[in-house]
Order: structure tokens, then C-alpha cells, then sequence
């Protein structure tokens, strides 16, 4: 049972789910025993709005946790349908301000010190105003032009409860569902957990701001703000204010005469560069946290979400895509057995017939002609029909990759996405095959191979005692049996309820029938009979309930 504080959210949760016709989930996630009156409730089985569109109002209505849920779960097309992902990635920050004397009082608490006294002016007009937060424009009495980011009151607070009925409900869909239990739900809803507490954390947003500025401080093309750290905590944010068109209007862009074509290659090759050479990148590339400056630079914001990628994340993705492009069916497929932890049920064959098909579609076409987003979202439909799960490194990657060649042709129709990606891609293969690569590879297998064979004589020698004092065991643990173990277990307890009752039914009606008793005691006995036909009924009555249930 949940905590009791969180009783009312469970019992909101449940509501919406319900009235959005939702009622498998509640089964499927062990909801509904937070709602009696949820199992009668069906209003929202007549809603005529398809099931995508009516999991974004869903998750809308449950608030700014369950809105972070969508917007990260429309960067998994491996594992949710082409038609969810499109609808989820609709999903926005688009929530009502808080009143600004709250924001005053939060910031002077923050910053120990009246507004006045911080700020030479503070705008109370709204600039943004997201789910975890809003921003003010202000000046330093130094003069500089800043955005103050103020976190929502008792968001924190609010997001620490939603986040513990996920990750428990996560357990509870991992252990009786196929779906939970195959796509790591747990493991998928923790890390969701991780990024939405590091979105809370603005000390964390202004270092992730900082290293981005540091790796692109010679770098005239694109610009990062200044983090005033005298001017920033846990829960405010103040950073160089950049006047600037966002990408996503090309008409304002058309207005100031601007190049949109420079600007497209300018801002897709800086998340190249974080990508390929630097391995962090600015995780939330839409087009609204990207400006145009006067000068031409392309200026960043909003540094919530920022990925770290490792080396071998970084070679899968030029393996990948080179695989793509040179239409080498069999490193594709290595690559996404790799990037799924090669998971031993899978028909690999079959896999490769689906490979081999989906990349001489595209093969025969010039680049220019190839929308790598397409690709793409082909290649991950491809690995949700084999049941693959892809790494959550390698799954954002290649999202973002279709995030940005929207923006490359959102700006310039004609961008060729892949004739700017291809030459970085290559160029991670040749630095693997580089002679210090190569020589640094070799060092470091000759050690551990040097370290195994000095450990080999103790570790053949311990097996051998063991074996021969008879110590020497095999275990073997059988898996996936819980939830046939589970049946048998409710099976079984059930036949032996109903024999107890049958007993009980059949022994009072003997007794009842053949020995003279005190007409009292005949009453109670036909009280106790009663009860147990009542009881008998409900065990039938429960059953058929728990086979419609399951279906």
C-alpha cells in the first residue's frame, strides 16, 4: 500500500486515467485497488478521439511530472508506436505563471538580499513560464543584461511524489506484465527519475551552460550565455540575457534578412561537434531553445537536459550511420544487437532480411534525396517489430539526429542533413584505426591478457580443491517462471478455498438434515450456511472477474 500522503494523488491519477478510458492500465500498472469506484467508471470509453491524442491530454491533466513522462518517452521510438511518439512530441511546457510577488519572495530568500538590492531593475513581466519554473527579465548593477530562472514553488515537493508512484508502479508493471518485464520498465522510469531531479537542480543547468560556453569559447559561429554564479543557486538562475529570432519563426528570420541557410549549418554542426567530438551535447534541441543573433551566431538556451556520451555510445552511432550510408546490412545489424546488449531470443536472420530490405530502399537514391529522419524512424520501427530495447544513449542519439535534421529543413528546405553528418561519422572510424588508437587498444589487451594468465594457475588450482573436496556446485536459475508460479499459487489457493467451502456447505446440511437440534442453533447454522453460499459466490463471481481482467 502507498504512502498515506500520497493517497489523494493515486486517487487523482486513477480518476484520469478512468475518465480518459484508460482501464487496462489501471490493471496492467495495479492501480485500480486505489479506487473502488474506478472499475465502474467508463466515461471515457466513449471518447471518440484516438488513443495517442487522448494519452497527450491524459498526461496533460496529470501535470508538469507526467508532461517531463511524455516528452521523454517521444524520444523512444524504439519502444512506442510511430503514432504515440508523433503525439507526445507535441507535448509542451505551456502552463499558467505563478503570481511574481511568490517569484520575488523565492529569489530575495534564495539570494539573501531585497530585489533592489540585487538588481539594478527587475522586469515582473514574464518572459517563458514552464512546469518546473518561469523567467524574468533583469540588470546587474554591473550593467549586464541577465534572465533570472525562478523554480515553481513546491515543485520539488510535488515532483518527489509523482516520481515515487512511477517508480513503484513501474515494479509493479515489471512483475506481472510481458511489456514491463521486457523493456526494462524499471530501468527506463529511473532514469526518467534522474533527468527530471537534475532539471530540478539549477546549480546543475548552469555548470552543464558553463562547460558548453568553455568548449565553444573560439568558436564565432555560436554563442553560449555567462552563468553569474553570485547571482545562482539550487532554485534560481541567472544567466547572459541573448536578443535574438528564435529558429522556429522563419518568417521573423525572413523579415531581419537573415541567412537561413548559414544559420542551419551553423547550429546543426555545433551539436555535431558536442556530439562526435566532445561527447556532451545540449540533450533538448527544438528549434524554440535555439536564436538567431544580429551578428549571425546561433545562441543556445535552456540547458536542463545535457547528455554524456561515451566512447562506445559515440562509435556505435558512426557505426550505425555509416552502415546506413555505405548500405552494409551486417554492421547495422551487429550495431543495433550491440546497442540492445545482443539479447540472446532474438531471430537474428530474420533481423537481417529486415535490415537488408529497409537499407536497399534508400540505397539506390542520391544522399540529397535520403531524409535521414525517415531512415531513422524506419530503423527504429524496425527494432520495436524484433523486440529489441536500445540503450537509452544510443536511442537519444538517434533522436536527436531526426530532431535536427527537422530543424536543418525547417530553416533550409534543401539541407542536406547527411552530406554534413557523413564526414564526422567517418572520422571517428578513422581515429579507431589510427596507429596510437590501435597501439593504445593493443596495451590495453596485452595487459589484462598478462594479468589473466598470472591469475589463471591460482584461480585452475582453487577450482580443482574445491572439485575434489566435493565443494565444486552448478546453479542454475530458471527465469521467467514467476508469473506461471503465480497462477499455480492463486490456482491452487483457490481450489482449496472452494473445497473448504463445499466441506463446510456439505457438513451443514448433513447435520442439519439427520440430528435433532435446539431450534436455535438450527438458525444459526442456516446463518452459517448463508454466509458460506454468499461466500461460494463471490469465489465464482471473482474468478470470472479475474479472467475478463486479463483479457
Amino acid at each position: 500500500m502507498a504512502p498515506h500522503k500520497h493517497l489523494e494523488r493515486y486517487r487523482q491519477i486513477v480518476g484520469v486515467l478512468a475518465d480518459e478510458g484508460f482501464d487496462n492500465l489501471l490493471d496492467t500498472t495495479g492501480l485500480r485497488r486505489f479506487s473502488p469506484v474506478a472499475s465502474r467508471v467508463r466515461s471515457g470509453r466513449d471518447n471518440p478521439e484516438p488513443v495517442p491524442v487522448r494519452l497527450r491530454h491524459t498526461l496533460e491533466r496529470l501535470g508538469p511530472t507526467f508532461v517531463k513522462l511524455g516528452q521523454v518517452a517521444s524520444t523512444r521510438p524504439d519502444i512506442l508506436p510511430e503514432d504515440i511518439v508523433d503525439e507526445l512530441s507535441r507535448l509542451q511546457d505551456d502552463v499558467a505563471s505563478f503570481p511574481g510577488d511568490e517569484a520575488r519572495a523565492l529569489i530575495e530568500a534564495e539570494l539573501g538580499a531585497p530585489i533592489g538590492e540585487l538588481f539594478a531593475s527587475f522586469d515582473d513581466e514574464v518572459l517563458a513560464a514552464a512546469s518546473l519554473g518561469q523567467v524574468y527579465a533583469a540588470t546587474l548593477p554591473s550593467g549586464e543584461s541577465v534572465i533570472v530562472k525562478v523554480q515553481r514553488p513546491h515543485a520539488e515537493e510535488h515532483v518527489d511524489v509523482d516520481l515515487d508512484i512511477l517508480l513503484t508502479q513501474a515494479r509493479f508493471a515489471a512483475a506481472h506484465s510481458g511489456f514491463g518485464d521486457r523493456y526494462d520498465i524499471v530501468g527506463v522510469a529511473d532514469e526518467f527519475a534522474r533527468a527530471v531531479r537534475g532539471e530540478l537542480d539549477y546549480l546543475a543547468e548552469a555548470a552543464n551552460a558553463e562547460r558548453l560556453a568553455t568548449m565553444f569559447a573560439n568558436d564565432e559561429t555560436v554563442a553560449f550565455p555567462a552563468v553569474f554564479w553570485e547571482f545562482t543557486t539550487r532554485r534560481v538562475l541567472t544567466l547572459e540575457r541573448f536578443k535574438g529570432v528564435p529558429m522556429n519563426r522563419p518568417d521573423l528570420l525572413d523579415e531581419a534578412g537573415m541567412d537561413r541557410t548559414e544559420l542551419a549549418r551553423r547550429g546543426i554542426y555545433c551539436y555535431l561537434e558536442q556530439i562526435f567530438t566532445h561527447g556532451f551535447y545540449h540533450a533538448d534541441p527544438h528549434p524554440g531553445n535555439l536564436f538567431a543573433l544580429a551578428d549571425g551566431r546561433v545562441a543556445f538556451t535552456d540547458f536542463g537536459r545535457a547528455g554524456t556520451i561515451s566512447a562506445l555510445g559515440r562509435d556505435q552511432l558512426a557505426d550505425l550511420f555509416l552502415a546506413i550510408v555505405d548500405n552494409d546490412t551486417t554492421l547495422a545489424v551487429d550495431t543495433l544487437l550491440a546497442g540492445a546488449g545482443s539479447p540472446g531470443d532474438i531471430d537474428v536472420d530474420e533481423l537481417t532480411r529486415d535490415m537488408s530490405r529497409l537499407l536497399t530502399k534508400y540505397y539506390n537514391k542520391s544522399l540529397s534525396e535520403i531524409r535521414i529522419g525517415d531512415l531513422i524512424s524506419e530503423t527504429l520501427g524496425l527494432v520495436r517489430g524484433h523486440n529489441l530495447l536500445l540503450n537509452s544513449e544510443l536511442a537519444l542519439l538517434l533522436t536527436t539526429l531526426v530532431v535536427l535534421e527537422g530543424l536543418g529543413r525547417m530553416l533550409d528546405p534543401g539541407f542536406d542533413f547527411i552530406a554534413v553528418t557523413t564526414p564526422f561519422a567517418r572520422r571517428i572510424t578513422l581515429e579507431r584505426m589510427s596507429p596510437q588508437s590501435v597501439a593504445r587498444s593493443l596495451s590495453v589487451a596485452l595487459r589484462r591478457g598478462g594479468k589473466l594468465l598470472a591469475e589463471l594457475p591460482d584461480s585452475v588450482l582453487r577450482v580443482m580443491r574445491r572439485a575434489g573436496t566435493g565443494e565444486f556446485r552448478v546453479a542454475v536459475h530458471p527465469t521467467g517462471f514467476e508469473p506461471l508460479l503465480k497462477r499455480f499459487e492463486e490456482a491452487t489457493n483457490r481450489v482449496s478455498f472452494a473445497l473448504v467451502v463445499s466441506a463446510f456447505v456439505i457438513g451443514l446440511s448433513l447435520l442439519l438434515s439427520r440430528t435433532p437440534l435446539p431450534e436455535w442453533f438450527v438458525w444459526v447454522a442456516r446463518v452459517f450456511w448463508a454466509g458460506a453460499l454468499g461466500v461460494g459466490s463471490w469465489f465464482f463471481l471473482s474468478s470470472y472477474a479475474a479472467r475478463y481482467r486479463r483479457k
